[in-house]
């Protein structure tokens, strides 16, 4: 049923209230539209990308280039909870446009009843490849695209969803991500490498752990399932060929700590070496204790091109640590800063304030830890506001607590505080703000005092690290003038947030609850079904 399918047009809306790619002038595509784009590709279907997010475009000037598009299928990317609320608004102007509507992510699977009350025709749940596919192959043969695994979508005013898709547990399986839909110059590591070009590649899904704030795990499930070490040589070679620079491994946890895997790890470290793709400068996220028992690894990774780690520090209060199922101490997380830093390694720590769990002290000491990690080679930071997004244990407590102020999803981007905590929400908006300008401003001055800052680089880290000074410095006006405002801006937060959700607010958090309920019964039913089918065979 319906027309034939023969262009769809992936839409990622614009930008939210801040990001940190503002701040750092970090751009990243998203991967998963190459991927489906692929998948479209493979079926002779034509796929384009409109980043309303990247080119900073408004509605009025994307919303008539994908009308002249004319596709049969308007795609939207909605893993970040904050982009919901401006791919609803463009969602609904482009409905006359009569393109099917539908949707994807991490956001859009946990809150698929909101978006198919508001106009899309159906949200894609989990993993998409699979149902994107199937979805694709019904509409060329003209059957009925309702019966996908893995869709939801409106039956008379009744919202049915067909169940999770399959996981697909040999990633090799995967089309080549199509990495010409993406306009290069507009994804950059813009803060350490000015004319840099920044493309995304996944060499695994899942995650072992389960912080109780993270939508991984719940997404992607517990399983680590990875790519062959052939295949990901050949994504690199392929974005090597087409010039980019920079590669962000978005995999959450680039190396699991069980032997097998680490084995592996290390074969496609040496054979990134062997190929001469070091020669790509890599961008990778790790777990802090598994460094900093297994240092060995600092030095492998950066001869086959690491140059920057990202570590999930989150706190310096191991109270908050233990509630937060983060299963690190401080003690790993400074070795790890310590032992990448002395490898030529920059390294980026993130930190969370403001867990419900969460003292003031706590806070404190979480901001005294980073100022702290400084000595042992922290290079930058970033503060982030605890945030319980759909899909995660956070919201699920803080939904049931009725402990949430807010469901305008424009608030949901980390930096905003969206429930009720130990502090009141103009104070912690205060506190976060001021801890990413305290960190900066101390690590400055202690460069300055050691006569780093303006010294000539010695190493390729000082020179990426004296770019990233310099694109700082430049900003620094509209720093002062964000530090100017941040007294009326938490002002206005504070009004906005004083009250409870209303009714409206308090059905639809109850829909993402029993969502989210019923995604983690499929979930385990299916491990369950694919455990059984193992002892089988």
């Amino acid at each position: 049923m319906g027309k034939i399918a023969t262009r769809v047009a992936f839409v990622l809306p614009g930008p939210s209230l801040g990001k940190y790619e503002e701040s750092f002038g970090f751009r990243a595509p998203p991967l998963a539209v190459a991927y489906l784009a692929g998948v479209a590709r493979d079926k002779g279907i034509d796929a384009r990308f409109f980043d309303a997010s990247a080119s900073r475009k408004p509605e009025e000037t994307v919303i008539p280039e994908i009308v002249d598009y004319n596709p049969d299928i308007c795609a939207f990317v909605i893993n970040a909870s904050s982009l919901a609320g401006q791919a609803v608004a463009l969602a609904g102007r482009l409905k006359k446009s009569f393109c099917m509507l539908v949707a994807g992510g991490h956001h859009a699977t946990f809150s698929y009843p909101l978006l198919l009350r508001r106009g899309f025709d159906a949200v894609f749940l989990g993993e998409g490849e699979r149902s994107f596919s199937e979805f694709l192959d019904r509409l060329r043969k003209g059957d009925d695209w309702r019966l996908t695994r893995g869709l939801a979508y409106n039956l008379n005013d009744k919202i049915v969803n067909t169940g999770l898709p399959r996981p697909i547990e040999n990633l090799d399986e995967l089309p080549m991500p199509a990495f010409d839909v993406f306009d290069k110059k507009l994804y950059t590591a813009g803060l350490l490498d000015r004319n840099s070009s920044l493309i995304t590649l996944e060499t695994s899904r899942g995650c072992p752990y389960n912080c109780e704030y993270c939508s991984v795990t719940k997404m992607w499930g517990a399983n680590w399932r990875f790519k062959s070490i052939e295949r990901v040589i050949r994504e690199l070679r392929k974005v090597k060929e087409l010039g980019y620079r920079w590669v962000f491994f978005v995999d959450d946890n680039f190396i699991i700590p069980v032997k097998n895997i680490i084995s592996q790890r290390v074969e496609l470290l040496n054979r990134i070496i062997k190929e001469g793709l070091n020669s790509l400068k890599l961008i990778v996220q790790l777990r802090a204790d598994f460094v900093a028992r297994n240092k060995w690894i600092a030095s492998l990774l950066h001869e086959a091109g690491v140059r920057v780690a990202f570590l999930g520090i989150e706190s310096g209060d191991l109270a908050t640590l233990r509630n937060m199922r983060k299963n690190l101490i401080p003690d790993e997380s400074a070795k790890a800063v310590s032992v990448l830093s002395s490898n030529g390694i920059i390294v980026h720590g993130g930190f969370m304030l403001g867990a419900p769990y969460e003292s003031e002290e706590s806070m404190k000491r979480t901001v005294r830890f980073a100022l702290d990690l400084i000595d042992y080679g922290l290079d930058s930071a970033q503060f982030s506001i605890y945030t319980p997004l759909p899909g995660t244990d956070a919201f699920k407590r803080a939904a049931i607590k009725n402990e949430l102020l807010t469901l305008d999803w424009s608030f949901y981007d980390c930096l905003h505080p969206v429930m009720r905590t130990n502090v009141s929400p103009a104070r912690l908006f205060l506190k976060q703000r001021w801890a990413n300008y305290y960190f900066f401003i101390a690590k400055g001055l202690k460069s300055l005092r050691k006569g780093r800052l303006l010294s000539k680089p010695r190493t390729e880290k000082d020179a990426y690290l004296r770019n990233g000074t310099i694109f700082l410095a430049r900003k620094i006006p509209r720093y002062l003038l964000g530090l100017i405002k941040l007294p009326f801006t938490a002002l206005l937060i504070s009004r906005k947030l004083k009250r409870e959700l209303n009714v409206e607010e308090k059905e639809e958090a109850n829909q993402i609850l029993k969502a989210t309920i019923e995604i983690e019964a499929m979930q385990k039913q299916l491990a369950k079904s694919m455990a059984s089918h193992v002892l089988k065979a």
